[in-house]
């Protein structure tokens, strides 16, 4: 059975994520579900690598979470900071969007799955998606949502030239640089 705990990890943080929605407007419910997907996050990863309970199953469970969490996410911004949102950000997004959905097609093509790839590039956004509401929160600035979408862009690009460059998926690839 404690093998299994990466993988309900994984599950409550897409339940919390979920239910963030619901919590939009409770800034003390937000805040506690917000922190427990962050806590879930790191917990699952950690502890199927530290105690030997990695799996494929949980791998692709937790880049689940990771995009029902993303998807959340930009529901919550366009809705919470539209009052800094401009047309150049929403291009942006949409277009991050869409290279995200071309990759997740052509792995489901190349590699008969769907791939989410564990790069650096895409746990160093992960980690900016994550704080972005918390930093808008008490710092409204355009300066900053631009640095985190240039970020957020890069790590797009890489995984997909990563899916285009590699025959095999491999989960925890590094970077596109790396083997």
């Amino acid at each position: 059975m404690k093998n299994y705990i990466p993988n309900i990890l994984s599950l409550l943080r897409i339940i919390c994520s979920v239910l963030l929605i619901l919590f939009i407007n409770n800034r003390i419910g937000f805040v506690f579900l917000y922190f427990i997907i962050g806590l879930t996050d790191v917990l699952d990863g950690f502890i199927a690598r530290r105690f030997m309970f990695e799996s494929d199953l949980g791998a692709k469970l937790d880049s689940f979470a990771d995009f029902v969490f993303y998807i959340i996410l930009v529901f919550i911004y366009l809705n919470l900071y539209s009052s800094i949102i401009t047309v150049n950000h929403k291009v942006v997004l949409v277009g991050i969007i869409i290279i995200r959905l071309i990759n997740l097609l052509l792995t489901k093509i190349k590699y008969k799955k769907f791939v989410f790839v564990h790069t650096i590039a895409n746990k160093v956004s992960g980690i900016l998606l994550y704080f972005l509401p918390i930093i808008l929160f008490y710092r409204q600035n355009e300066i900053i949502v631009w640095i985190i979408w240039v970020v957020v862009f890069i790590a797009a690009m890489e995984e997909l030239l990563i899916t285009i460059k590699y025959p095999e998926a491999n989960l925890n690839r590094i970077s596109v640089f790396c083997k």
